[in-house]
């Protein structure tokens, strides 16, 4: 229904677990990463009526999440399980699971997006894991891999430095796995959807050193997650409690199968209502909110940050809908992570 379910390969993951070639378009809005809040405002924001008339439907990935109570909310969800649930729960990828136990440590640093930005001390974190974690494979976000002032934090210091590629690649999910399977620790500055797929396939998780400034910090502030998610926080963390917290998070427990996963999403058919509203209705609703003249929800993640026409207008085909991902995901073999190398280098 719209672009947003497609982003970092969430949708080819569901389409290679529920059977098909390829994703098709979605009968709702599908929850694209892990909030410290109800997801409904934060990843439905500029659609605050969609669910209204009973077609389409609000997947979340959980309805046991600490972050909120589906009970409370004044907008009824579906509980999905995320996308990375799914792709982890296919035949290759439990066998590759089973035969990997992994080395090393994988950082995954908070990240600006398009409408967020995030500043702090890049050099001192990558040095600060260097100390405590020795030289690392670090993923940045492609929205951070074109600034050579992070680029080079974290090589200066010694790390390893890749991407897991755009968010519109049907095969991120998939590298962002490869990555994991490949290490026995992840870790980052904050609390993010990263540190909860590597717990929940049982790998070492830390949360700890300087978690950088952050626009909508009212949203995201650091004592309000700590205080939510204590046993997630720390250098050295209990594993049994970290795996069982991040699958609840995640949605394991809402797991269906590949039959009932299609007819959810509306993908037993074709049908052209969620083709009209991705390719013609949603761009239009969007673009009405940009200009101040469509309704929002007002704790939308826009709202919160204080994003303006100026903030959507520095990537505005980015937020056009483009063709639908080609393939479902990779799994036998999982694709690589994509190396990054100095800005400089690559110009030269």
């Amino acid at each position: 229904m719209d672009i947003q379910n497609h982003f970092y390969g969430h949708t080819a993951a569901l389409a290679g677990y529920a059977g098909l070639s390829r994703p098709r378009h979605v009968a709702g809005l599908i929850q694209h990463g892990w909030t410290n809040v109800s997801p409904i405002s934060v990843n439905f924001g500029d659609f605050p009526n969609v669910e209204r008339n009973g077609r389409r439907k609000l997947f979340v990935w959980s309805h046991d999440s600490r972050a909120w109570d589906p009970a409370q909310s004044q907008r009824l969800s579906f509980p999905l399980g995320a996308p990375w649930a799914y792709l982890v729960s296919t035949g290759p990828v439990r066998t590759q699971l089973a035969e990997h136990r992994g080395s090393g440590t994988l950082i995954m640093p908070l990240h600006s997006t398009r409408i967020i930005q995030v500043s702090g001390d890049q050099g001192s974190l990558a040095r600060e894991y260097l100390r405590t974690e020795g030289p690392s494979t670090v993923c940045l976000h492609s929205e951070d891999i074109q600034k050579p002032e992070i680029v080079d934090s974290w090589l200066d210091a010694g790390h390893r430095v890749v991407t897991a590629g755009p968010r519109h690649d049907p095969d991120f999910l998939s590298r962002i796995l490869a990555l994991v399977l490949a290490s026995e620790r992840v870790v980052s500055n904050r609390l993010m959807t990263s540190v909860l797929y590597g717990a929940s396939l049982g790998r070492a998780v830390g949360v700890y050193g300087d978690p950088m400034s952050i626009s909508g910090a009212k949203n995201h502030g650091q004592d309000a997650i700590r205080s939510l998610y204590p046993e997630m926080h720390g250098e050295s963390l209990d594993r049994a409690m970290t795996t069982d917290i991040a699958r609840t998070e995640l949605g394991f427990q809402h797991l269906l199968g590949p039959a009932e996963l299609r007819s959810a999403l509306g993908w037993n058919g074709r049908s052209v209502g969620p083709a009209m509203q991705y390719w013609a209705g949603a761009p239009l609703h969007k673009t009405m909110n940009v200009l101040g003249l469509g309704e929002r929800d007002p704790d939308s993640t826009e709202k919160l940050v204080g994003a303006g026409p100026s903030a959507w207008l520095k990537h505005p085909m980015s937020h056009l809908p483009r063709l639908l991902p080609s393939h479902a995901a990779a799994v036998d073999p999982l694709p690589a992570p994509i190396p990054v190398a100095r800005l400089a280098a690559v110009r030269s």
